[in-house]
């Protein structure tokens, strides 16, 4: 074997005996799946499935080229009128996956001499974003805490070399499940002059009255803030994808530069149409809203009552503090043998120390669901 292969397998023994040791696995179909970000049941509703067919029937089932060459239709028009429509903004564009538009944006905007402060919680598409702005020329920081933002932020303001600032959240951060404080960063971004990128990943479809996402679940006043909403398609809208919205001018400037929206194929018919439906269904059955925060209730208090360590927050997500990464894979191998699919994450997805099984709710689960979720897991805490 040669010293590059020797190499690899030296990485691989030793991400072993951590416990970080990753592997692709087929899950059954019969197994209660408390892993997905299928937060509303959609990816499974008959109505969307068949938009899915009829969209792959119509246009095929690939957009063959990037949209700018010859894999634009009506459909990718139509898709990103009502995203639009939906997030109240003047326009949308659709990227071939949340990743990359978070990469495609970023690293569009942001140029030589800005300043980035983006939360250390954010998802690692995000932090890659900021790496490549960083390769650019801008400066990057990272905050834990509104408070260190607002010091960050008075420092840069007395620095003349900034040209631009931005300001980079999630809505709701995947691993916690807790949602950023948008009515601070709005104070802040007004304060200080600087330009709002939020993904909405998670809180698209989630959060809101009406399932819009972290803006309306605050429902606070942003005049004169600009701000740019990235969001997903693949995970509470049930198909794959992912969006941005924002100004007409904002809009066609990526058009112009986003280099990952530029050459990459463009998203392909059935993921289009199923989108579409979905955001239909979203809207046309509000009852799954508030079916997805009510079970997201019941898991939170059995799990409590069961003697684990979860705080329910106002998103799907419930995170149950492990803290050892080793104990993580093995209280999940006990919940999968006793039919309930629930990994563990573990660093350098979370910090040391910190693994924790991720637990994610959905309205399509059933009290029955419920109840076998809550067995599984009582019996692997048992002593």
């Amino acid at each position: 074997m040669s010293d590059f292969q020797e190499h690899l397998r030296a990485q691989l023994a030793q991400r072993e005996s951590d416990g970080l040791l990753r592997a692709l696995r087929e899950v059954s179909p019969r197994v209660l799946d408390l892993a997905s970000n299928d937060y509303l049941g959609l990816s499974r509703h008959e109505e969307i499935i068949e938009a899915a067919c009829a969209a792959s029937r119509k246009y095929g089932a690939g957009a063959r080229a990037s949209r700018l060459v010859s894999g634009h239709n009506e459909l990718h028009s139509t898709l990103e009128n009502e995203i639009a429509r939906f997030k109240n903004a003047e326009s949308a564009l659709l990227f071939s996956s949340g990743y990359a538009a978070n990469i495609g944006v970023v690293s569009s905007l942001v140029q030589n001499g800005d300043a980035i402060f983006c939360d250390k919680r954010n998802h690692a598409s995000i932090i890659d974003a900021c790496k490549f702005a960083q390769i650019n020329g801008a400066s990057v920081r990272y905050y834990s805490t509104t408070e260190k933002l607002r010091a960050l932020l008075q420092t840069s303001s007395t620095r003349s070399d900034v040209s631009r600032v931005y300001i980079i959240t999630d809505g709701v951060f995947s691993m916690d499940g807790d949602v950023c404080d948008w009515p601070r960063l709005v104070q802040l971004a007004r304060e200080f002059d600087a330009v709002l990128i939020l993904d909405d990943a998670h809180g698209t479809g989630t959060l809101g009255a009406n399932g819009r996402g972290t803006k309306e679940h605050f429902s606070i006043d942003t005049n004169g803030v600009d701000i740019v909403e990235i969001g997903t398609l693949s995970k509470a809208l049930g198909a794959q994808g992912g969006f941005v919205v924002g100004s007409q001018t904002l809009i066609d400037y990526l058009i112009n530069s986003s280099r990952s929206f530029i050459y990459s194929t463009a998203l392909n018919p059935p993921a289009c149409g199923a989108a579409l439906q979905a955001l239909r269904v979203l809207e046309r059955e509000p009852q799954r809203l508030q079916s997805l925060r009510d079970n997201t209730r019941k898991l939170a208090e059995g799990l409590r009552e069961r003697g684990f360590d979860v705080t329910q927050q106002s998103s799907p997500i419930l995170s149950v503090s492990v803290g050892d990464a080793n104990r993580a894979v093995e209280l999940s191998e006990k919940l999968l043998a006793l039919g309930v699919w629930c990994p563990a994450i573990r660093p350098p997805t979370v910090p040391q120390n910190t693994s924790r099984l991720r637990v994610t709710a959905s309205s399509a689960l059933s009290d029955e669901d419920i109840e076998q979720a809550l067995a599984a897991f009582a019996t692997v805490n048992e002593p």
